[in-house]
């Protein structure tokens, strides 16, 4: 009787289980609606003598911008991604700001994502570097996992390489 009631127990536990994965909504995918212009990357992305060196963190700030609790850096090996800041990538930097966690976030198509160069964290405080760019405007993207492993932000930056050979510094940060 008693391994009835846990068979029983069990079929239930997974009809409801699938009732409510079933009930959920899907997520919802914004994507720019302009035009992703390959020429653009491309010439972006081709071989030049400026570099970007910066540190990947998250700070908790108060609405009021005060600084709380201790600075996270992003873990050794973490990828931090750049991309070519083209008209289509600053559309889609606009609808990160209405993403929405579990109902709808911003999404560039599989081509865009394409058009990327991708470096690593390679110490304890973030920092990472990208060497051989052009000048342009770039879009930096990570992210940064907080100790107990259960939560992550986005990080992010928009950064502007004005001349050949130039060498920028860059916080990427979480943008509140």
């Amino acid at each position: 009787m008693l391994l009835l009631k846990k068979h029983l127990f069990l079929v239930l536990l997974i009809a409801w289980g699938t009732e409510k994965v079933i009930a959920q909504k899907p997520l919802e995918y914004m994507f720019p609606k302009k035009e992703f212009n390959i020429r653009q990357a491309t010439e972006m992305l081709n071989d030049g003598t400026a570099e970007i060196k910066g540190v990947a963190y998250y700070e908790d700030r108060t609405p009021l911008g005060i600084k709380v609790g201790e600075t996270i850096y992003a873990r050794l090996g973490i990828v931090v991604t750049l991309l070519p800041l083209t008209e289509y990538m600053e559309e889609y930097t606009q609808l990160k700001k209405k993403n929405k966690p579990g109902k709808k976030v911003a999404a560039i198509s599989s081509l865009a994502w394409c058009y990327r160069i991708e470096s690593k964290v390679y110490s304890n405080t973030g920092d990472f570097v990208f060497k051989g760019l052009r000048p342009g405007k770039y879009y930096l993207e990570s992210m940064v996992h907080f100790p107990s492993g259960a939560t992550a932000k986005d990080v992010e930056a928009i950064v502007e390489i004005t001349k050949d050979g130039e060498s920028l510094n860059v916080k990427l940060k979480h943008i509140f």
